[in-house]
């Protein structure tokens, strides 16, 4: 099963779509699908992910694994929960 920005891209060809996509469109088709973050079965709605971002349009390919790539960074680090990332949450707020 792909993951991250690959798994966002199957939801594209699934659609029989081609480049470029608006987010928009993409979100409004598929706002409820469950996209996989990473190998370890970490999982999140695509409205989730588009959350974390600011994107108009996915040019190709590339432009979108760039840019739900680093949403995706985004929402994995939020959900990082070890001692030393909750240690960190209590004294360094951002």
């Amino acid at each position: 099963m792909a993951h991250g920005p690959e798994a966002v891209h199957e939801l594209v060809e699934e659609s029989g779509w081609s480049y470029p996509v608006s987010a928009r469109r993409l979100e409004r088709e598929h706002a409820l699908a469950n996209v996989q973050l990473d190998e370890r079965g970490n999982s999140a709605m695509l409205s989730e992910v588009f959350a974390r971002g600011d994107f108009d349009t996915f040019e190709s390919r590339a432009d979108l694994e760039e840019k739900v790539g680093t949403a995706i960074e985004a929402e994995l680090a939020s959900r990082d929960t070890g001692l030393f990332a909750r240690i960190k949450r209590t004294f360094i707020r951002r």
